[in-house]
């Protein structure tokens, strides 16, 4: 035991290897041994069997054919098909010769029978050309019969003693498997309980090691967890690996230990600092050191924020106001866009009659019908379209003027105005606005920002039913009271929005459209103007075959 302790690991898995290099080697040679016992083995039970099968497809098979024969030609009904059958005859009787020869040594008794039985038939023949029938009947029937009979047994006799022969060669390879099988089982026996005693004092020096050294480390962690507030040094009896190994973490360990602790003097500096700053001080700095390089490139850090802080705070409080400003600007831009646009749509009619009615007046002219009370009516038709479109022109600026001051509004007006914006481009597009008013409600707030918030929903409405080219195109748009909030609800049938994006299009800038047809800030200002500036709440979500803004009020 205490040669394994001052042994190196590398060594102590050596011999382990050593160990199983050893097994394999002494199992391979008892497999090849094995291996090659089985083939001789084989080779003897195959030779065997070959001998009883050679037995019965050369001699005993044959000699049934050549009895069928010889009974054939005595049976046969004319001497032309006796010619036929004798030459068969002959054929057989002469391979049968041949196979008898092998015995002419071994077997002269065998040997001896064949010829009694092919004189027999040899007899039959002649019976048969001397034309006496029945004597070759009565030869085929009793002494041919009794020969055959006795060849057939006697053949029969030594197939079966070849076959015992093969039994029992099969019999004494099983035997001698068994013998090797269980010296096999001992050899692995014997290995196996070296292997695991030796293996047992190797594997429980290291496990012991190692345990030793996770409970170094574990209190280390426990130390950095704050669970202990010293680490004991661990301590080895052994020489090897692990010994240099606890060496080098002890010394770490030390050296981590100074440094925690400077570590945490300044990070308690640098929260009692942070607690000055909360507090709006700005005349303390971190002072402390230690041998950590960020954490002391991180107090010069802190020392030049503190520094530079009121100014940074400047600057990004001016850099939000221009971000806000430049918002306000391109949405002004985008609803002035909106707003040529249903300009546009409000005047294509009346242009369109101002048309026809000079038109009318140059026919009139041409077939001489021009009258003083025609040119008069006709001017006050062409005054009435012009009023009607200089009207159009006041509803926009007084929709889109800024306005500084809340006022008391009807929720319903407001939506109404906002409709008249886009009135005559949804009703050119097909788009069908309807109106439940479960309710008028005045609330206190920004009018024309809020006309605005729906202007907004009702475009967008418009341009995803164009873009998803809806059959039926419809926006409903439900006006209620609620307990403390006035409530509009503006529902379209354009299929819904994607779950993907539902909740990203309050988001500045965010767009489904091409930056050619969109900003993204619409919804964004929108939301802006019903929860910053009217305490209210806007929201979306997909219902039916479509999606369902909410807008939501404080009462008065």
């Amino acid at each position: 035991m205490k040669l394994i302790k001052k042994t190196n690991i590398k060594f102590k898995l050596g011999v382990l290897f050593f160990i199983l290099c050893a097994s394999i080697a002494v199992l391979g040679y008892k497999s090849i041994n094995i291996s090659e016992q089985n083939k001789e083995t084989l080779k003897v039970v195959h030779s065997k069997s070959q001998t009883v099968l050679s037995l019965q497809d050369r001699i005993i098979t044959p000699l049934y054919r050549l009895r069928e024969i010889s009974q054939s030609l005595v049976m046969a009904p004319n001497g032309q098909i006796r010619v036929d059958i004798e030459k068969n005859l002959n054929i057989l009787i002469t391979k049968l010769d041949k196979e008898f020869e092998t015995f002419s040594s071994s077997n002269i008794q065998l040997v001896q029978m064949w010829k009694n039985y092919k004189n027999l038939i040899e007899d039959t023949k002649k019976y048969l050309k001397e034309e006496f029938e029945e004597g070759a009947y009565v030869n085929v029937t009793t002494s041919s019969r009794m020969q055959f009979h006795l060849l057939v047994n006697t053949l029969l006799e030594m197939q079966s003693k070849s076959l015992n022969n093969a039994t029992l060669a099969y019999n004494e390879a099983v035997l001698k498997s068994k013998e090797i099988k269980i010296e096999i089982i001992a050899s692995l026996v014997i290995i196996l309980l070296f292997a695991i005693v030796v293996g047992w004092f190797i594997t429980s020096n290291i496990i012991n090691s190692i345990y030793i050294v996770q409970k170094g480390l574990s209190d280390f962690f426990n130390y950095l967890n704050h669970r202990k507030k010293k680490v004991e040094e661990i301590k080895l009896n052994t020489k090897d690996e692990f010994y240099q190994m606890t060496t080098m973490i002890n010394q770490n360990v030390a050296n981590i230990q100074r440094n925690i602790e400077q570590n945490e003097a300044l990070i308690k500096n640098a929260t009692k600092v942070l607690q000055n700053i909360k507090g709006g001080n700005l005349g303390t700095r971190l002072s402390e050191h230690t041998n950590n390089k960020a954490l002391n490139e991180l107090k010069s850090m802190i020392n030049n924020m503190i520094d530079n802080l009121e100014i940074k705070i400047q600057e990004e409080i001016s850099k939000r106001l221009e971000q806000e400003q430049l918002l306000i600007q391109q949405s002004k831009l985008a609803s002035m866009g909106e707003m040529i646009g249903n300009i546009a749509h409000q005047w294509r009619q009346p242009l369109a009659q101002i048309s026809a009615i000079h038109m009318n007046m140059k026919v009139t002219y041409d077939f001489n019908k021009f009258t003083k009370e025609y040119l008069d009516t006709k001017i006050k038709e062409a005054n009435k379209l012009t009023s009607y479109m200089s009207q159009t022109i006041s509803d926009f600026q007084n929709f889109f003027k800024p306005q500084g001051e809340k006022e008391e509004f009807s929720i319903q007006k407001a939506c109404q105005e906002a409709y008249f914006i886009v009135e005559s481009s949804l009703k050119y597009h097909g788009i069908e606005v309807s109106f439940d008013i479960k309710e008028d409600i005045n609330v206190f707030g920004y009018k024309n920002e809020y006309s605005q918030v729906i202007l907004n929903i009702l475009s967008n409405a418009k341009d995803i039913l164009l873009e998803r080219q809806i059959e039926n195109p419809k926006i409903n748009i439900e006006i209620k009271n609620g307990e403390n909030y006035a409530i509009v609800k503006i529902h379209d049938n354009a299929g819904g929005i994607k779950e993907n994006i539902i909740d990203k299009i309050f988001d500045p800038y965010f767009t489904t459209r091409y930056k050619t047809q969109g900003t993204g800030i619409g919804l964004y200002m929108s939301k802006n103007i019903i929860e910053r500036n009217m305490n209210g709440y806007i929201n979306v979500k997909n219902v039916d075959n479509g999606a369902l803004f909410t807008i939501k009020v404080a009462k008065n």
